[in-house]
């Protein structure tokens, strides 16, 4: 089993003495860290560590490393959670996310069309109805890190919907805010005893 490549102590008097959940990045730059470790610091977990997937962070909760699993309402196989005979859900809540926002490489910033587009399947929708129209081609990423390094990566004319802190983060610049702290639903889930 992969270690989590990000981690971050929160509390130390709490429900949950960890809670796993998606981080791709060692600096933690996911929407799920961002809401997870607001959540956590409410009493609820002492620790938040981040996997590079979903399945993965679950992986950690059904064979004991981590008390809890926590999951973006908007991530597409959520459903597969549910349904996982070993697993239970046991809370959910809304938690406004990062602003999610259009960015390019600075040096591509300033174009009205792109040659691709890198976005996580989530903001598919942002993708639709602000963005498909500025690119001749697109593609989904795995996360919101995933995207910037795909747009950086391609090596001219490319650009990503992220959120806010992974653009800051990789040095993207913010050509359109896309959707401003959007509420979101994240199920928390626990091993079945």
């Amino acid at each position: 089993m992969a270690a989590a490549p990000f981690s971050a102590y929160i509390d130390t008097a709490t429900r949950y003495a960890s809670v796993a959940t998606l981080a791709d990045d060692p600096a933690g730059l996911t929407c799920s860290v961002t809401v997870g470790t607001r959540w956590a610091a409410t009493g609820k977990a002492s620790r938040l560590l981040g996997y590079p997937s979903f399945e993965e962070a679950a992986a950690s909760v059904k064979d004991g490393r981590n008390d809890a699993l926590l999951v973006a309402g908007a991530y597409p196989e959520i459903r597969t959670f549910f349904f996982d005979p070993e697993l239970r859900a046991v809370e959910a809540f809304v938690g406004p996310l990062p602003d999610m926002v259009f960015a390019a490489p600075p040096q591509d910033a300033d174009l009205e069309r792109f040659d691709v587009v890198h976005y996580h399947p989530a903001t598919r929708k942002l993708f639709e109805s602000r963005v498909d129209d500025r690119t001749a081609e697109s593609f989904h990423a795995t996360s919101n890190s995933a995207a910037c390094k795909a747009a950086l990566a391609h090596g001219g004319r490319a650009a990503a919907i992220t959120n806010a802190t992974c653009a800051e983060h990789y040095g993207l610049k913010v050509i359109e805010v896309l959707s401003v702290g959007t509420p979101m639903s994240f199920v928390v889930f626990e091993r079945r005893k």
